[in-house]
């Protein structure tokens, strides 16, 4: 047996490949095209289940052939895009020819479809990141992999110029160096899976870490309650002898006579001073049960946390590529509800004229401004995503009588309560879930209990020549709340 000629991404041997493709592929009809992130499979139609693999995927960029289908590990480290473009226009379409272009590591494909007309797919193996495209018979981009494509694969090349190379019959290496290709492919995905899900871990495990010193911080600040309901005491009962512009007040606790020095407001009246301790001590006693509560979870969450790694841990030692696949899967849904679901980027990069200027919502979906959740499949609630859509958000989008909604004392979104005109309506219960809400989309996000503000949107001002984002409320009132999506919220 002839030994393969090595490195596969050499112009020589790939052009020898494309010639000996050429002899068996050409004018032959494809039965089915599946299209992932960064590759595609153009299916033959025969008993063997021929097809030829196209990979941009960062290491494995090359094409090769393949018969049968793969295993099922295999197949689901491969999400296929349903509905595809590719798919719609080339299968049961003709191969009429292939070839490597002479010039540079360019595949060239002419089909014609089942309407007759010529269609031209081009793939990319150079570069950092190779790339695909498709092109009309008169050279008009229907669809790339990544946008503003190189040159080579932005136009049709000469049909002459295709199919350079050994024109003799296939040899033996052929297939060995196509199986090699195709183990490599394997091994990239399954190496591509392990830093996936190993970076996707640790980056929610940090998170959790990141919480619990919070809370244990939190919980520690909740114990002061009783100090808090103290000093308001003292406060009451000494109000007759303290004056407004005072900076603290050097009096005696009324449990055991003991001198306290207690911190006040000098802009405020002494009995403002005295409730504003009485609502400290208030929220630090709801507090403290509802932040020991969720430090007990998410010390269970670190632990399973340290046993899912152990378990990533332990797949890092499978040598066999499918194998560390199919465990890799297995670990994935063992552990599905620690990660967080990722999202799919199939077929991003459509830039057909049906899809110019649109981004990866449905195909006559508009772009939407703000983020947006529904409340007890009632109450629709807008969020800012930045300072601008904060600005057009309270400015301008909603209406008077909506409610509006902020954590209090930190950075974070607008947020919009939707009331159709009738803020009085609204049940306490959807202010809540609203006002975790805005706590989750604040820089007070992993605090356990957090204070934010609302009212209606008329009471809301922007302050003349500032900047996006900046808003005052000439009326308010609050409420304490733990961040997160609550039950019945869900997002739109």
């Amino acid at each position: 047996m002839a030994k393969p000629p090595a490195p596969w991404t050499d112009l020589q041997v790939l052009q020898d490949l494309g010639a000996r493709l050429r002899q068996k592929w050409r004018n032959q009809e494809i039965f089915r095209v599946a299209v992932g992130p960064d590759w595609l499979r153009l299916h033959l139609v025969g008993d063997e289940r021929p097809g030829l693999v196209l990979s941009s995927r960062p290491g494995c960029n090359y094409m090769f052939a393949t018969e049968g289908t793969w295993s099922e590990a295999v197949k689901q480290a491969l999400p296929v895009a349903k509905g595809h473009l590719l798919g719609q226009q080339l299968t049961r379409s003709r191969l009429v020819d292939l070839g490597v272009l002479p010039s540079d590591r360019v595949v060239a494909f002419h089909f014609l479809t089942t309407d007759k007309q010529p269609l031209y797919l081009l793939h990319q193996m150079f570069g950092q990141r190779g790339n695909t495209t498709l092109l009309d018979r008169k050279g008009r981009l229907l669809w790339a992999r990544h946008k503003i494509p190189h040159p080579r694969v932005a136009e049709i090349p000469p049909v002459d110029t295709w199919n350079s190379g050994d024109t003799g019959n296939p040899e033996s290496w052929a297939d060995e160096l196509f199986a090699q290709m195709l183990t490599s492919f394997k091994h990239r995905l399954a190496q591509d899976l392990f830093t996936q899900q190993q970076a996707t871990l640790k980056r929610v495990a940090t998170t959790t870490d990141r919480l619990v010193i919070n809370l244990r911080r939190d919980l520690e600040t909740a114990h002061k309650g009783e100090q808090y309901r103290r000093w308001a005491e003292a406060l009451a009962a000494n109000l007759h002898h303290l004056k407004q512009g005072q900076e603290s007040a050097d009096i005696h606790d009324l449990q055991d006579g003991s001198p306290i020095s207690i911190p006040l407001d000098p802009a405020l009246p002494p009995a403002v001073n005295m409730e504003g301790w009485f609502r400290r001590a208030r929220k630090a006693d709801k507090g403290h049960d509802i932040i020991a509560k969720n430090l007990a979870r998410s010390e269970k969450l670190q632990i399973r946390h340290q046993a899912a790694q152990a378990g990533l841990d332990s797949i890092e030692l499978v040598n066999d590529d499918e194998e560390k696949l199919g465990a890799l899967h297995q670990w994935t849904s063992d552990h599905s509800q620690l990660l967080p679901v990722a999202k799919s980027s199939i077929g991003k990069h459509t830039i057909s004229k049906r899809t110019a200027g649109k981004r990866a919502h449905g195909p006559d979906e508009p772009v939407r401004p703000f983020r947006r959740y529904l409340i007890d499949e009632k109450w629709e609630v807008w969020i800012g995503r930045n300072n601008k859509e904060n600005d057009q958000l309270t400015h301008r989008a909603s209406h008077g009588k909506d409610i509006w909604l902020h954590a209090q004392g930190v950075a974070g979104s607008h947020v919009v309560l939707r009331t159709t005109g009738h803020p009085e309506q609204v049940p306490k219960t959807v202010i809540e879930k609203a006002a975790a809400l805005a706590a989750l989309h604040s820089k007070a996000k992993h605090s356990a209990l957090v204070p934010v503000i609302f009212t209606e949107k008329r009471f809301v001002r922007k302050p003349r020549k500032a900047p996006p984002g900046l808003a005052v409320c000439l009326q308010e009132k609050n409420l304490f709340v733990e961040p997160g999506v609550a039950p019945g919220v869900h997002p739109v």
